[in-house]
């Protein structure tokens, strides 16, 4: 689970945006890989800050984030980050170009995408083909038989664009299976010969979780 950003950044969360910005010019300077060529860690320190920065810097997801949190920010398919298309680009708005050394230019990796899609238990239990949008247009993508509640599925390389050369983000699918409710009568006797004739094979449990058919048993009950 990624690090609280108000943590990150050392501010609160009611800090107004010109003390984000400050506190992360101040980090970006202390923490730049470039300067830091000593540390192994001060990349991906620097990576953490520049994307906490980027998130609370956009008043929407910043909005999202304080409601829902990093789950909040991934079920509604927003990309770490506020809209920026590199780090370089971030830096720029944020140092105007007056930075006081030169930004790496080596290869990055893109930035994964993150979308979320509903479907059926009934779906779930049988398998179902969704629809995506990506920035190479509409995907088709299979959903096996028996998918579970938050289930993520990768399709690597159909991210957003590395650049300098750097390889392309992920494009990461989370599945969301809505429980149904406020069944007919047919329906509840069509869920209960279903309960009734479902076998120990057919209820793969998660560890540490509830699973997804225990969660439909008491829906159903």
């Amino acid at each position: 689970m990624p690090r609280d950003y108000y943590e990150v950044l050392g501010v609160g969360r009611g800090a107004p945006e010109p003390e984000v910005k400050r506190a992360f010019r101040k980090l970006a300077r202390e923490l730049h890989p470039d300067v830091n060529a000593h540390d192994p860690e001060a990349e991906e320190k620097f990576k953490e800050a520049a994307e906490a920065y980027e998130v609370l810097s956009d008043p929407e997801r910043r909005q999202v984030y304080d409601r829902y949190g990093h789950e909040g920010l991934r079920s509604g398919g927003f990309p770490p980050g506020g809209g920026f298309g590199s780090i370089e680009d971030l830096l720029g708005a944020v140092f105007g170009g007056a930075f006081g050394f030169e930004v790496r230019r080596g290869p990055m990796r893109g930035q994964d995408l993150m979308h979320a899609v509903e479907i059926t238990a009934i779906q779930a239990m049988l398998g179902a083909t969704v629809k995506i949008p990506s920035h190479e247009g509409e995907r088709e993508i299979e959903l096996p038989s028996g998918v579970q509640h938050g289930t993520q599925f990768a399709l690597r390389g159909h991210g957003l664009p590395g650049s300098n050369g750097g390889p392309p983000g992920d494009l990461r699918l989370v599945v969301h299976v809505i429980v149904p409710s406020d069944l007919s009568e047919e329906q509840r006797e069509l869920a209960e010969k279903l309960e009734e004739s479902l076998e120990p094979r057919n209820l793969r449990s998660q560890r540490d979780e509830e699973s997804f058919f225990s969660r439909m048993r008491r829906a159903f009950g």
